[in-house]
Protein backbone atom coordinates (compact mmCIF):
# COMPACT_ATOMS: atom_id res chain seq x y z
CA UNK A 1 0.00 0.00 0.00
CA UNK A 2 2.88 2.39 0.70
CA UNK A 3 4.25 1.73 -2.77
CA UNK A 4 0.80 2.03 -4.36
CA UNK A 5 0.13 5.30 -2.56
CA UNK A 6 3.46 6.76 -3.69
CA UNK A 7 2.74 5.71 -7.27
CA UNK A 8 -0.67 7.40 -7.20
CA UNK A 9 0.81 10.56 -5.71
CA UNK A 10 3.65 10.65 -8.24
CA UNK A 11 1.23 10.19 -11.13
CA UNK A 12 -0.96 12.96 -9.67
CA UNK A 13 -3.97 10.66 -9.35
CA UNK A 14 -7.15 12.53 -8.52
CA UNK A 15 -9.33 9.84 -7.01
CA UNK A 16 -9.00 6.13 -6.12
CA UNK A 17 -11.74 3.88 -4.77
CA UNK A 18 -11.31 0.49 -3.12
CA UNK A 19 -13.58 -2.37 -2.11
CA UNK A 20 -12.34 -3.31 1.37
CA UNK A 21 -12.65 -7.09 1.73
CA UNK A 22 -9.39 -7.52 3.68
CA UNK A 23 -9.40 -10.18 6.39
CA UNK A 24 -7.03 -11.55 9.01
CA UNK A 25 -7.71 -14.77 10.89
CA UNK A 26 -11.35 -14.70 9.68
CA UNK A 27 -11.80 -11.14 11.02
CA UNK A 28 -13.03 -8.37 8.71
CA UNK A 29 -10.42 -5.64 9.11
CA UNK A 30 -12.87 -2.85 8.27
CA UNK A 31 -14.74 -3.75 11.48
CA UNK A 32 -11.69 -4.51 13.63
CA UNK A 33 -9.76 -1.39 12.62
CA UNK A 34 -12.92 0.69 12.55
CA UNK A 35 -13.53 -0.06 16.23
CA UNK A 36 -9.86 0.26 17.21
CA UNK A 37 -8.81 3.31 15.22
CA UNK A 38 -12.06 4.86 14.00
CA UNK A 39 -11.26 4.11 10.37
CA UNK A 40 -10.73 1.18 8.04
CA UNK A 41 -7.35 -0.43 7.48
CA UNK A 42 -7.06 1.66 4.31
CA UNK A 43 -7.67 4.75 6.42
CA UNK A 44 -3.95 4.79 7.25
CA UNK A 45 -3.44 6.03 3.69
CA UNK A 46 -6.28 8.55 3.71
CA UNK A 47 -9.16 6.45 2.36
CA UNK A 48 -12.53 7.59 3.71
CA UNK A 49 -16.18 6.60 3.42
CA UNK A 50 -17.17 6.32 -0.24
CA UNK A 51 -20.58 4.71 -0.22
CA UNK A 52 -22.33 2.07 1.82
CA UNK A 53 -24.19 -1.04 0.75
CA UNK A 54 -27.78 -1.77 1.75
CA UNK A 55 -28.63 1.92 1.99
CA UNK A 56 -25.97 2.76 4.60
CA UNK A 57 -25.19 6.49 4.63
CA UNK A 58 -22.03 8.23 5.81
CA UNK A 59 -23.84 9.57 8.88
CA UNK A 60 -25.02 6.06 9.82
CA UNK A 61 -21.52 4.71 9.35
CA UNK A 62 -19.95 7.39 11.58
CA UNK A 63 -22.56 6.81 14.30
CA UNK A 64 -21.95 3.05 14.18
CA UNK A 65 -18.19 3.52 14.52
CA UNK A 66 -18.74 5.84 17.48
CA UNK A 67 -21.15 3.39 19.15
CA UNK A 68 -18.69 0.52 18.91
CA UNK A 69 -15.46 2.34 19.73
CA UNK A 70 -16.88 3.96 22.88
CA UNK A 71 -18.07 0.69 24.44
CA UNK A 72 -17.00 0.80 28.09
CA UNK A 73 -14.95 -2.23 29.17
CA UNK A 74 -16.58 -2.33 32.61
CA UNK A 75 -20.04 -2.43 31.01
CA UNK A 76 -18.90 -5.21 28.66
CA UNK A 77 -17.77 -7.30 31.63
CA UNK A 78 -21.08 -6.59 33.40
CA UNK A 79 -23.17 -7.54 30.35
CA UNK A 80 -21.23 -10.80 29.90
CA UNK A 81 -21.09 -11.59 33.62
CA UNK A 82 -23.57 -14.46 33.46
CA UNK A 83 -22.63 -15.62 29.98
CA UNK A 84 -20.49 -18.59 29.07
CA UNK A 85 -17.74 -16.37 27.63
CA UNK A 86 -17.88 -13.89 30.49
CA UNK A 87 -15.00 -15.26 32.56
CA UNK A 88 -12.59 -15.39 29.63
CA UNK A 89 -13.55 -11.87 28.51
CA UNK A 90 -13.05 -10.62 32.07
CA UNK A 91 -9.60 -12.24 32.25
CA UNK A 92 -8.49 -10.92 28.85
CA UNK A 93 -9.54 -7.35 29.70
CA UNK A 94 -7.90 -7.39 33.13
CA UNK A 95 -4.72 -8.97 31.81
CA UNK A 96 -4.07 -6.32 29.18
CA UNK A 97 -5.21 -3.59 31.54
CA UNK A 98 -2.57 -4.75 33.99
CA UNK A 99 0.13 -4.68 31.36
CA UNK A 100 -0.77 -1.29 29.89
CA UNK A 101 0.90 1.80 31.28
CA UNK A 102 -2.14 3.91 30.34
CA UNK A 103 -5.69 3.41 31.49
CA UNK A 104 -7.79 1.28 29.16
CA UNK A 105 -11.39 2.50 29.37
CA UNK A 106 -13.10 1.61 26.09
CA UNK A 107 -12.85 -1.34 23.74
CA UNK A 108 -11.14 1.01 21.28
CA UNK A 109 -8.39 1.60 23.87
CA UNK A 110 -8.07 -2.14 24.46
CA UNK A 111 -7.91 -3.15 20.79
CA UNK A 112 -5.45 -0.38 19.97
CA UNK A 113 -3.17 -1.53 22.77
CA UNK A 114 -3.42 -5.18 21.74
CA UNK A 115 -2.73 -4.49 18.05
CA UNK A 116 0.10 -2.05 18.82
CA UNK A 117 1.55 -4.47 21.36
CA UNK A 118 1.47 -7.25 18.77
CA UNK A 119 3.34 -5.02 16.33
CA UNK A 120 5.97 -4.04 18.91
CA UNK A 121 6.37 -7.64 20.03
CA UNK A 122 6.90 -8.82 16.45
CA UNK A 123 9.51 -6.11 15.84
CA UNK A 124 11.31 -6.94 19.07
CA UNK A 125 11.26 -10.68 18.37
CA UNK A 126 12.44 -10.04 14.83
CA UNK A 127 15.42 -8.01 16.03
CA UNK A 128 16.19 -10.54 18.75
CA UNK A 129 15.93 -13.46 16.35
CA UNK A 130 18.09 -11.66 13.81
CA UNK A 131 20.79 -11.11 16.40
CA UNK A 132 20.51 -14.74 17.49
CA UNK A 133 20.81 -15.95 13.89
CA UNK A 134 23.96 -13.92 13.32
CA UNK A 135 25.46 -15.00 16.63
CA UNK A 136 24.83 -18.73 16.29
CA UNK A 137 28.53 -19.32 15.73
CA UNK A 138 29.32 -18.16 19.27
CA UNK A 139 26.76 -20.46 20.89
CA UNK A 140 27.65 -23.76 22.50
CA UNK A 141 25.91 -27.09 22.50
CA UNK A 142 24.75 -26.24 26.01
CA UNK A 143 22.57 -23.47 24.58
CA UNK A 144 20.94 -24.73 21.35
CA UNK A 145 17.81 -23.35 19.73
CA UNK A 146 14.56 -25.27 19.98
CA UNK A 147 12.81 -26.07 16.72
CA UNK A 148 9.95 -23.69 17.51
CA UNK A 149 12.34 -20.82 18.22
CA UNK A 150 14.41 -21.68 15.15
CA UNK A 151 11.36 -21.70 12.84
CA UNK A 152 10.09 -18.48 14.43
CA UNK A 153 13.46 -16.80 13.84
CA UNK A 154 13.44 -17.86 10.19
CA UNK A 155 9.84 -16.69 9.77
CA UNK A 156 10.70 -13.25 11.16
CA UNK A 157 13.26 -12.74 8.38
CA UNK A 158 12.56 -12.51 4.66
CA UNK A 159 11.68 -16.20 4.41
CA UNK A 160 9.32 -17.16 1.58
CA UNK A 161 8.45 -20.61 2.99
CA UNK A 162 5.66 -21.13 5.56
CA UNK A 163 6.49 -22.58 9.02
CA UNK A 164 4.99 -25.99 8.23
CA UNK A 165 7.35 -26.53 5.28
CA UNK A 166 10.32 -25.43 7.39
CA UNK A 167 9.35 -27.88 10.14
CA UNK A 168 8.95 -30.67 7.59
CA UNK A 169 12.43 -30.00 6.18
CA UNK A 170 13.93 -30.03 9.69
CA UNK A 171 12.21 -33.34 10.46
CA UNK A 172 13.65 -34.88 7.29
CA UNK A 173 17.16 -33.69 8.25
CA UNK A 174 16.85 -35.17 11.76
CA UNK A 175 15.66 -38.51 10.35
CA UNK A 176 18.53 -38.67 7.84
CA UNK A 177 21.13 -37.98 10.53
CA UNK A 178 19.60 -40.58 12.86
CA UNK A 179 19.78 -43.12 10.06
CA UNK A 180 23.40 -42.41 9.15
CA UNK A 181 26.19 -44.80 10.18
CA UNK A 182 28.08 -42.57 12.61
CA UNK A 183 25.34 -39.98 13.00
CA UNK A 184 27.46 -37.72 10.76
CA UNK A 185 26.74 -36.53 7.20
CA UNK A 186 28.45 -33.98 4.98
CA UNK A 187 26.52 -31.05 3.59
CA UNK A 188 26.39 -32.62 0.13
CA UNK A 189 25.24 -36.02 1.43
CA UNK A 190 22.56 -34.44 3.58
CA UNK A 191 21.35 -32.27 0.71
CA UNK A 192 21.15 -35.23 -1.68
CA UNK A 193 19.30 -37.33 0.89
CA UNK A 194 16.83 -34.58 1.67
CA UNK A 195 16.07 -34.02 -2.03
CA UNK A 196 14.63 -37.53 -2.24
CA UNK A 197 11.94 -36.43 0.23
CA UNK A 198 11.71 -32.72 -0.61
CA UNK A 199 11.59 -31.44 -4.15
CA UNK A 200 12.46 -27.84 -3.33
CA UNK A 201 16.28 -27.62 -3.33
CA UNK A 202 16.11 -23.95 -2.37
CA UNK A 203 14.21 -24.79 0.82
CA UNK A 204 16.75 -27.50 1.74
CA UNK A 205 19.73 -25.18 1.21
CA UNK A 206 18.03 -22.39 3.18
CA UNK A 207 17.43 -24.61 6.22
CA UNK A 208 20.89 -26.23 6.11
CA UNK A 209 22.53 -22.81 5.83
CA UNK A 210 20.59 -21.55 8.87
CA UNK A 211 21.27 -24.48 11.23
CA UNK A 212 24.04 -24.01 13.78
CA UNK A 213 22.88 -25.72 16.98
CA UNK A 214 19.37 -27.12 16.93
CA UNK A 215 17.69 -29.23 19.61
CA UNK A 216 14.56 -31.36 19.89
CA UNK A 217 13.88 -33.61 22.84
CA UNK A 218 17.18 -35.22 23.83
CA UNK A 219 18.89 -34.71 20.45
CA UNK A 220 21.09 -31.86 19.21
CA UNK A 221 22.13 -31.21 15.61
CA UNK A 222 25.38 -29.31 15.14
CA UNK A 223 27.05 -27.94 12.03
CA UNK A 224 30.86 -27.81 11.90
CA UNK A 225 33.80 -27.94 9.51
CA UNK A 226 35.80 -31.17 9.40
CA UNK A 227 39.46 -30.20 10.07
CA UNK A 228 40.74 -32.96 7.75
CA UNK A 229 38.45 -32.75 4.73
CA UNK A 230 37.51 -29.06 5.20
CA UNK A 231 33.93 -30.06 4.39
CA UNK A 232 30.88 -28.81 6.24
CA UNK A 233 29.42 -31.64 8.31
CA UNK A 234 26.29 -32.13 10.37
CA UNK A 235 26.27 -34.35 13.46
CA UNK A 236 23.46 -35.45 15.74
CA UNK A 237 24.10 -36.23 19.41
CA UNK A 238 21.95 -37.69 22.14
CA UNK A 239 22.20 -35.75 25.41
CA UNK A 240 20.79 -36.28 28.84
CA UNK A 241 17.51 -34.62 29.51
CA UNK A 242 17.64 -31.39 31.44
CA UNK A 243 17.13 -31.54 35.15
CA UNK A 244 14.14 -29.97 36.81
CA UNK A 245 16.33 -27.12 38.01
CA UNK A 246 17.48 -26.30 34.48
CA UNK A 247 13.92 -26.44 33.18
CA UNK A 248 12.84 -24.23 36.04
CA UNK A 249 15.64 -21.80 35.22
CA UNK A 250 14.45 -21.57 31.60
CA UNK A 251 10.88 -21.08 32.78
CA UNK A 252 11.98 -18.40 35.22
CA UNK A 253 13.59 -16.62 32.32
CA UNK A 254 10.22 -16.76 30.63
CA UNK A 255 8.67 -14.97 33.59
CA UNK A 256 10.45 -11.78 32.61
CA UNK A 257 9.86 -12.08 28.87
CA UNK A 258 6.54 -10.25 29.00
CA UNK A 259 8.27 -7.27 30.58
CA UNK A 260 11.00 -6.83 28.00
CA UNK A 261 9.14 -4.76 25.47
CA UNK A 262 9.98 -1.04 25.70
CA UNK A 263 11.65 -1.58 29.08
CA UNK A 264 14.49 0.60 30.30
CA UNK A 265 15.92 -2.27 32.38
CA UNK A 266 18.21 -4.90 30.82
CA UNK A 267 16.90 -8.49 30.48
CA UNK A 268 19.26 -9.80 33.16
CA UNK A 269 17.80 -7.50 35.82
CA UNK A 270 14.24 -8.29 34.77
CA UNK A 271 15.01 -11.99 34.93
CA UNK A 272 16.57 -11.66 38.38
CA UNK A 273 13.57 -9.81 39.82
CA UNK A 274 11.16 -12.30 38.20
CA UNK A 275 13.02 -15.16 39.92
CA UNK A 276 12.90 -13.31 43.26
CA UNK A 277 9.14 -12.78 42.97
CA UNK A 278 8.56 -16.37 41.89
CA UNK A 279 10.57 -17.79 44.80
CA UNK A 280 8.71 -15.60 47.33
CA UNK A 281 5.32 -16.70 46.00
CA UNK A 282 6.40 -20.36 45.92
CA UNK A 283 7.51 -20.22 49.55
CA UNK A 284 4.24 -18.59 50.56
CA UNK A 285 2.30 -21.25 48.64
CA UNK A 286 4.18 -23.96 50.56
CA UNK A 287 3.61 -22.32 53.95
CA UNK A 288 -0.08 -21.54 53.36
CA UNK A 289 -0.72 -24.73 51.39
CA UNK A 290 -1.62 -22.68 48.33
CA UNK A 291 -4.84 -21.26 49.77
CA UNK A 292 -3.82 -17.62 49.96
CA UNK A 293 -1.44 -15.29 48.21
CA UNK A 294 0.39 -12.12 49.10
CA UNK A 295 -0.92 -8.61 48.75
CA UNK A 296 0.92 -6.39 46.32
CA UNK A 297 2.41 -4.36 49.17
CA UNK A 298 3.56 -7.45 51.07
CA UNK A 299 5.14 -8.94 47.98
CA UNK A 300 6.77 -5.60 47.19
CA UNK A 301 8.22 -5.34 50.71
CA UNK A 302 9.61 -8.89 50.58
CA UNK A 303 11.18 -8.25 47.14
CA UNK A 304 12.83 -5.05 48.40
CA UNK A 305 14.96 -7.16 50.71
CA UNK A 306 16.66 -8.56 47.62
CA UNK A 307 16.18 -5.75 45.05
CA UNK A 308 16.84 -2.09 45.76
CA UNK A 309 15.09 -0.61 42.71
CA UNK A 310 11.42 -0.23 43.61
CA UNK A 311 10.56 0.98 40.11
CA UNK A 312 11.91 -2.24 38.68
CA UNK A 313 9.92 -4.29 41.21
CA UNK A 314 6.71 -2.42 40.36
CA UNK A 315 7.31 -2.94 36.64
CA UNK A 316 7.74 -6.71 37.03
CA UNK A 317 4.73 -7.00 39.36
CA UNK A 318 2.60 -5.26 36.77
CA UNK A 319 3.83 -7.55 34.00
CA UNK A 320 4.09 -10.96 35.63
CA UNK A 321 0.41 -11.88 35.64
CA UNK A 322 -0.28 -14.99 33.52
CA UNK A 323 3.33 -16.16 33.45
CA UNK A 324 3.84 -19.93 33.63
CA UNK A 325 6.57 -22.05 35.15
CA UNK A 326 6.12 -25.77 34.64
CA UNK A 327 2.51 -26.56 35.53
CA UNK A 328 1.96 -23.46 37.67
CA UNK A 329 0.79 -19.97 36.78
CA UNK A 330 1.23 -16.59 38.48
CA UNK A 331 -2.16 -14.96 39.06
CA UNK A 332 -3.02 -11.45 40.11
CA UNK A 333 -6.51 -10.80 41.47
CA UNK A 334 -8.43 -8.43 43.71
CA UNK A 335 -9.47 -9.78 47.11
CA UNK A 336 -13.27 -9.27 47.39
CA UNK A 337 -13.03 -8.69 51.15
CA UNK A 338 -10.05 -6.35 51.49
CA UNK A 339 -10.27 -4.89 47.93
CA UNK A 340 -6.49 -5.21 47.67
CA UNK A 341 -4.52 -6.68 44.79
CA UNK A 342 -3.06 -10.11 45.61
CA UNK A 343 -0.54 -12.37 43.90
CA UNK A 344 -0.51 -16.14 44.11
CA UNK A 345 0.73 -19.27 42.34
CA UNK A 346 -1.93 -21.68 41.14
CA UNK A 347 -1.66 -25.14 39.67
CA UNK A 348 -2.79 -25.51 36.05
CA UNK A 349 -5.55 -28.08 35.80
CA UNK A 350 -6.78 -27.40 32.29
CA UNK A 351 -4.11 -26.12 29.93
CA UNK A 352 -6.58 -25.32 27.14
CA UNK A 353 -8.51 -23.01 29.44
CA UNK A 354 -5.33 -21.16 30.35
CA UNK A 355 -4.59 -20.51 26.69
CA UNK A 356 -7.69 -18.30 26.48
CA UNK A 357 -6.38 -16.27 29.39
CA UNK A 358 -2.66 -16.01 28.82
CA UNK A 359 -2.47 -16.99 25.18
CA UNK A 360 0.23 -19.63 25.47
CA UNK A 361 1.41 -22.20 23.02
CA UNK A 362 4.14 -23.92 25.00
CA UNK A 363 6.69 -21.71 26.76
CA UNK A 364 7.73 -19.67 23.74
CA UNK A 365 4.85 -17.14 23.64
CA UNK A 366 3.88 -14.74 26.36
CA UNK A 367 0.81 -13.44 24.57
CA UNK A 368 -1.42 -14.92 21.92
CA UNK A 369 -2.66 -11.50 20.91
CA UNK A 370 -4.25 -12.77 17.70
CA UNK A 371 -6.22 -15.38 19.64
CA UNK A 372 -7.37 -12.84 22.22
CA UNK A 373 -8.38 -10.31 19.56
CA UNK A 374 -10.28 -13.01 17.66
CA UNK A 375 -12.08 -14.03 20.85
CA UNK A 376 -13.20 -10.43 21.51
CA UNK A 377 -14.11 -9.96 17.84
CA UNK A 378 -16.39 -12.99 17.71
CA UNK A 379 -17.94 -12.73 21.17
CA UNK A 380 -18.15 -8.98 21.77
CA UNK A 381 -18.37 -7.26 18.39
CA UNK A 382 -20.39 -10.00 16.67
CA UNK A 383 -21.98 -11.80 19.60
CA UNK A 384 -23.15 -9.14 22.03
CA UNK A 385 -25.88 -10.57 24.30
CA UNK A 386 -29.56 -9.85 23.75
CA UNK A 387 -30.83 -6.93 21.70
CA UNK A 388 -28.30 -4.16 21.73
CA UNK A 389 -27.23 -1.33 19.41
CA UNK A 390 -23.83 -3.04 19.24
CA UNK A 391 -25.06 -5.77 16.88
CA UNK A 392 -26.78 -3.26 14.60
CA UNK A 393 -23.73 -1.00 14.58
CA UNK A 394 -21.42 -3.91 13.71
CA UNK A 395 -23.69 -4.82 10.80
CA UNK A 396 -23.60 -1.22 9.55
CA UNK A 397 -19.80 -1.17 9.58
CA UNK A 398 -19.61 -4.53 7.79
CA UNK A 399 -22.01 -3.21 5.15
CA UNK A 400 -19.60 -0.37 4.37
CA UNK A 401 -16.97 -1.69 1.99
CA UNK A 402 -16.31 1.13 -0.45
CA UNK A 403 -13.72 3.72 0.54
CA UNK A 404 -12.28 6.57 -1.49
CA UNK A 405 -9.18 8.72 -1.42
CA UNK A 406 -9.03 12.04 -3.24
CA UNK A 407 -5.90 14.02 -3.92
CA UNK A 408 -6.02 17.77 -4.04
CA UNK A 409 -5.15 19.24 -7.40
CA UNK A 410 -1.68 20.69 -6.94
CA UNK A 411 -1.26 23.88 -8.89
CA UNK A 412 2.23 23.91 -10.33
CA UNK A 413 4.23 27.03 -9.67
CA UNK A 414 4.75 27.83 -13.33
CA UNK A 415 4.22 31.22 -14.91
CA UNK A 416 3.94 29.61 -18.33
CA UNK A 417 1.10 27.13 -17.57
CA UNK A 418 -2.21 27.14 -15.68
CA UNK A 419 -4.41 24.20 -14.66
CA UNK A 420 -8.19 24.34 -15.04
CA UNK A 421 -10.99 21.84 -14.36
CA UNK A 422 -13.56 21.62 -17.15
CA UNK A 423 -16.97 20.09 -16.51
CA UNK A 424 -20.00 19.68 -18.74
CA UNK A 425 -23.17 21.48 -17.71
CA UNK A 426 -26.09 19.64 -19.40
CA UNK A 427 -29.33 21.37 -20.21
CA UNK A 428 -32.27 21.28 -17.81
CA UNK A 429 -34.15 18.75 -19.95
CA UNK A 430 -31.13 16.42 -20.12
CA UNK A 431 -30.71 16.50 -16.34
CA UNK A 432 -34.43 15.96 -15.72
CA UNK A 433 -35.08 13.09 -18.11
CA UNK A 434 -31.81 11.45 -19.13
CA UNK A 435 -28.82 12.14 -16.91
CA UNK A 436 -30.27 11.02 -13.58
CA UNK A 437 -27.03 9.73 -12.09
CA UNK A 438 -24.17 11.85 -10.72
CA UNK A 439 -22.21 13.59 -13.45
CA UNK A 440 -18.58 12.62 -14.10
CA UNK A 441 -15.82 14.70 -12.52
CA UNK A 442 -14.29 17.50 -14.51
CA UNK A 443 -11.29 17.00 -16.76
CA UNK A 444 -8.00 18.71 -16.03
CA UNK A 445 -6.54 20.81 -18.79
CA UNK A 446 -3.16 22.50 -18.63
CA UNK A 447 -2.95 25.52 -20.91
CA UNK A 448 -0.75 28.58 -21.35
CA UNK A 449 -2.27 31.64 -19.65
CA UNK A 450 -2.11 33.71 -22.83
CA UNK A 451 -4.53 31.57 -24.89
CA UNK A 452 -7.93 33.02 -25.66
CA UNK A 453 -11.41 32.00 -24.49
CA UNK A 454 -12.14 30.60 -27.93
CA UNK A 455 -9.00 28.44 -27.82
CA UNK A 456 -10.00 27.17 -24.37
CA UNK A 457 -13.29 25.87 -25.82
CA UNK A 458 -11.35 23.82 -28.36
CA UNK A 459 -8.98 22.41 -25.71
CA UNK A 460 -11.88 21.49 -23.41
CA UNK A 461 -13.80 19.89 -26.28
CA UNK A 462 -10.86 17.67 -27.28
CA UNK A 463 -10.24 16.60 -23.68
CA UNK A 464 -13.87 15.65 -23.06
CA UNK A 465 -14.19 13.80 -26.39
CA UNK A 466 -11.06 11.77 -25.64
CA UNK A 467 -12.34 10.74 -22.20
CA UNK A 468 -16.09 9.97 -22.40
CA UNK A 469 -17.95 7.86 -24.95
CA UNK A 470 -21.09 9.90 -24.38
CA UNK A 471 -19.18 13.01 -25.52
CA UNK A 472 -17.59 11.48 -28.60
CA UNK A 473 -19.30 14.10 -30.81
CA UNK A 474 -19.78 16.81 -28.21
CA UNK A 475 -19.47 20.34 -29.55
CA UNK A 476 -18.59 23.00 -26.94
CA UNK A 477 -20.49 26.21 -27.67
CA UNK A 478 -20.06 28.21 -24.49
CA UNK A 479 -17.81 28.47 -21.43
CA UNK A 480 -20.07 28.97 -18.41
CA UNK A 481 -19.63 32.22 -16.50
CA UNK A 482 -17.86 33.84 -19.44
CA UNK A 483 -20.94 34.56 -21.51
CA UNK A 484 -20.73 37.87 -23.22
CA UNK A 485 -16.96 37.88 -23.18
CA UNK A 486 -15.52 37.84 -26.68
CA UNK A 487 -13.65 34.76 -27.82
CA UNK A 488 -10.51 36.80 -28.42
CA UNK A 489 -10.16 37.73 -24.74
CA UNK A 490 -6.97 36.41 -23.10
CA UNK A 491 -7.77 33.59 -20.66
CA UNK A 492 -5.62 34.85 -17.75
CA UNK A 493 -7.60 38.10 -17.76
CA UNK A 494 -10.89 36.25 -17.18
CA UNK A 495 -10.07 33.10 -15.16
CA UNK A 496 -7.89 32.46 -12.12
CA UNK A 497 -5.42 29.54 -12.18
CA UNK A 498 -6.91 26.35 -10.67
CA UNK A 499 -10.50 27.48 -11.30
CA UNK A 500 -13.36 25.19 -12.35
CA UNK A 501 -15.09 26.16 -15.57
CA UNK A 502 -18.36 24.77 -16.91
CA UNK A 503 -18.88 24.24 -20.61
CA UNK A 504 -22.13 23.85 -22.51
CA UNK A 505 -22.80 22.52 -25.97
CA UNK A 506 -24.64 19.90 -27.97
CA UNK A 507 -24.04 16.43 -29.31
CA UNK A 508 -24.23 14.27 -26.17
CA UNK A 509 -24.82 10.65 -27.23
CA UNK A 510 -27.65 9.83 -24.83
CA UNK A 511 -28.36 6.51 -26.60
CA UNK A 512 -25.01 4.88 -25.92
CA UNK A 513 -24.89 1.97 -23.50
CA UNK A 514 -21.63 3.41 -22.16
CA UNK A 515 -23.38 6.40 -20.69
CA UNK A 516 -22.47 5.44 -17.12
CA UNK A 517 -19.46 3.82 -15.57
CA UNK A 518 -21.53 0.95 -14.13
CA UNK A 519 -23.25 0.02 -17.40
CA UNK A 520 -26.41 1.00 -19.26
CA UNK A 521 -28.15 2.03 -16.04
CA UNK A 522 -31.61 0.96 -17.20
CA UNK A 523 -32.42 -1.17 -14.15
CA UNK A 524 -34.66 0.25 -11.45
CA UNK A 525 -33.52 -0.34 -7.88
CA UNK A 526 -35.97 0.22 -5.04
CA UNK A 527 -35.07 -1.87 -1.99
CA UNK A 528 -36.61 -1.74 1.47
CA UNK A 529 -33.18 -0.86 2.92
CA UNK A 530 -33.28 2.44 1.08
CA UNK A 531 -30.92 1.58 -1.78
CA UNK A 532 -31.85 3.27 -5.05
CA UNK A 533 -28.81 2.26 -7.05
CA UNK A 534 -26.70 -0.81 -7.68
CA UNK A 535 -24.28 -1.02 -4.74
CA UNK A 536 -22.51 -4.21 -5.83
CA UNK A 537 -24.44 -6.53 -3.49
CA UNK A 538 -26.47 -9.46 -4.81
CA UNK A 539 -29.92 -8.51 -6.07
CA UNK A 540 -32.96 -10.21 -7.54
CA UNK A 541 -35.53 -8.70 -9.89
CA UNK A 542 -39.26 -8.91 -9.32
CA UNK A 543 -40.93 -10.97 -12.07
CA UNK A 544 -43.92 -8.67 -11.84
CA UNK A 545 -42.68 -5.07 -11.82
CA UNK A 546 -39.02 -5.77 -12.73
CA UNK A 547 -37.72 -3.72 -9.81
CA UNK A 548 -34.43 -4.91 -8.32
CA UNK A 549 -34.01 -5.58 -4.59
CA UNK A 550 -31.36 -7.16 -2.37
CA UNK A 551 -31.88 -10.86 -1.77
CA UNK A 552 -30.85 -10.34 1.85
CA UNK A 553 -33.44 -7.61 2.39
CA UNK A 554 -36.46 -8.96 0.54
CA UNK A 555 -35.98 -12.72 0.94
CA UNK A 556 -33.72 -13.08 3.94
CA UNK A 557 -31.33 -15.10 1.77
CA UNK A 558 -27.61 -14.78 2.41
CA UNK A 559 -25.08 -14.57 -0.42
CA UNK A 560 -23.98 -18.19 -0.08
CA UNK A 561 -27.57 -19.44 -0.53
CA UNK A 562 -29.28 -19.87 -3.93
CA UNK A 563 -31.61 -17.11 -5.10
CA UNK A 564 -35.29 -17.93 -5.79
CA UNK A 565 -36.10 -18.90 -9.37
CA UNK A 566 -39.35 -16.92 -9.23
CA UNK A 567 -39.68 -13.80 -7.10
CA UNK A 568 -42.47 -11.32 -6.49
CA UNK A 569 -41.93 -8.22 -4.33
CA UNK A 570 -44.34 -7.24 -1.57
CA UNK A 571 -46.26 -4.84 -3.78
CA UNK A 572 -46.84 -7.44 -6.47
CA UNK A 573 -47.75 -10.11 -3.93
CA UNK A 574 -50.28 -7.73 -2.38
Amino acid sequence: MDLWDRICTTLQTRKISTNDASERSSMELRLLYGVAYGQSWFGKWGYKFGRGSYGVTEDQYNKAINTLSTLDLNKIMAHFKNKRQGRVIHQIINRYRGFSETKLVTISDLLQFMLDFKSRANNTCSKHSSRKTHQCGSQTVDNPLSIATFVSSLGSTDCRWPPKRLENAIEVIFNLLNGSTDFVMSLGELRDGARQCIGDAGLIDYVLKSIEFLATGDQIVRRSVNPSTKLVEFTINHVAKRTDSSAESESATFLSSVAKFDSRWPPQRLEHVAKVVWNILREVKGIKNGKNGLSRQELRDFARQFVGDTGLIDYVLKSIHGSIVGNQIVCRSRNPSTKTVEFSIQDILDRSEVEHVVGLSGLESAFDVDGDVLFLYKNVLLGYPEYNPVSSAAGTVLDTKHFVKEWEIMEKMNDHLMTLTCRVLPSFDELETELTRPLPPGELVVVPPWITIGELRVVAQCSLRDTYCIMDRFDVRQVGGLRGIEDGRVLSCAVEPGAQVWVRGCGLDLETKLRYEGGPGNRTVDCVCGARDDDGERMVTCDGCHVWQHTRCCCGIEDDEPAPSIFLCRKCRG
